[in-house]
């Protein structure tokens, strides 16, 4: 009874399946990856600054203890570990004040951010295999107390900057455990059972440490990629047309204003389209709203077809059954261009329309205006409205360009 509780009591505490979350209701797609990947990157990042950091204390640690001892006079006698801590932390120091002063160049950051994981390990093993140089030397010189606590501080330390990567985390723990434990069984007295038990209990206690923190990382990294799926969410449901699923009048706003803020760095002004289906209101009323909500979807799907496949371009409804598209950089001799385009696709898809006064299908009628110098959105806008204008009074499923202002 009691090994049944106790064997309960082990799988609550050390079982992945249960502190980690279930990963049935949650889906690990690619950009989850690539941000757990991330996150992990910049931790290790930060755990670099933070070992370095218990590096020095604990050298000043080491420094400051032997100097008490001199000065005490509870120095051990002169022997070959006595005589080589004072250089090897001395030389250790060094290295890491020579560190701190290469950091504050960018190179150093850049060759840490494209190191890969495994690599980074190699460099936490040796970080390991001194330490580890450091503790057989201190246990060599009959400081076995002062050992253990120096031991208990990496470990731990180790534990809270490198949880987030378990092949970093022993890579630095078991040089640190062992090599001290194999030296001082081959080359001097038998560790002690004690002993023993003692380091067993710390490994314990850092491996179920570790899955706690990696569990508490894991589900805060879910939370952030489910926070960032919810609000790019919200995002396209807030700039995106409900019916068509092209960009609303909102991003449109969005996107005109931001090119005439660039405008004077293109080489050519942005250029606006202003489409409006022929008769729809007719159509709507011979078929019905369903189909016309179709007819409008259809012809969503031909703008974006015809239109360039351009950053700055985009295609959106503007309202009712007017559409509109931006161009980026383009020429007016090019907006025609696309604007025939954009003609050919609707007339191509031969939606019937049987209540139209200039074809037997859905037309459209376009008005073309290019942003001038110093021109509000809303001047550009109401030049491409009247170039529209102009399009229906000559008949309609054609495109007119606007006139320039006086």
């Amino acid at each position: 009874m009691y090994f049944g509780k106790l064997r309960s009591f082990l799988t609550t505490v050390i079982d992945d399946y249960v502190l980690n979350l279930a990963s049935v209701w949650f889906k690990e797609t690619a950009e989850y990856k690539q941000l757990l990947s991330d996150s992990t990157r910049r931790a290790l990042s930060s755990s670099i600054r933070w070992l370095w950091l218990v590096g020095v204390s604990c050298s000043v640690f080491i420094l400051a203890q032997r100097q008490m001892l001199k000065l005490e006079h509870f120095e051990t006698p002169t022997n070959l570990f006595n005589t080589s801590i004072d250089y090897t932390v001395g030389f250790f120091l060094a290295f890491l004040v020579v560190c701190a002063l290469v950091s504050r160049f960018d190179w150093p950051h850049r060759i840490l951010a494209t190191l890969h994981i495994k690599v980074l390990a190699v460099g936490f093993f040796l970080l390991g295999c001194y330490w580890a140089l450091m503790l057989t030397m201190i246990e060599g010189n009959g400081q076995i107390l002062f050992g253990m606590s120096l031991f208990l501080m990496l470990t731990f330390s180790s534990l809270a900057g490198l949880y987030v990567s378990t092949l970093c985390l022993y890579s630095f723990v078991i040089p640190l455990t062992l090599l001290p434990l194999v030296v001082k069984n081959l080359f001097f007295e038998p560790f002690q059972m004690l002993i023993l038990m003692g380091v067993l209990m710390t490994l314990f206690l850092v491996e179920t440490g570790r899955r706690m923190l990696k569990h508490w990382f894991i589900q805060a990294i879910r939370q952030e990629y489910t926070n960032q799926t919810y609000a790019a969410a919200l995002d396209e449901i807030a700039h995106s047309d409900s019916l068509t699923h092209i960009p609303n009048r909102r991003q449109f706003d969005e996107r005109i204003n931001k090119l005439i803020a660039l405008a004077p760095l293109a080489n050519t002004p942005p250029t606006v389209i202003l489409i409006d289906v022929d008769y729809f209101k007719k159509y709507n009323d011979h078929y019905g709203h369903l189909v016309g909500d179709e007819c409008l979807i259809n012809v969503a799907t031909a703008l974006t077809r015809a239109v360039r496949n351009a950053s700055g371009d985009l295609v959106a409804r503007y309202g009712g059954e007017e559409f509109v598209v931006v161009l980026s950089d383009v020429s007016l001799a090019v907006a025609q261009d696309v604007a025939a385009r954009i003609q050919n696709e609707i007339n191509r898809l031969a939606i019937p329309h049987a209540a139209s006064d200039i074809a037997d299908h859905v037309t459209i009628s376009q008005g073309i205006a290019q942003w001038e110098k110093n021109e509000s959105v809303e001047s550009l806008l109401n030049r491409a409205d009247k170039a529209l204008y102009l399009s229906k009074e000559q008949g309609r499923n054609r495109f007119n360009l606007a006139e320039p202002n006086p």
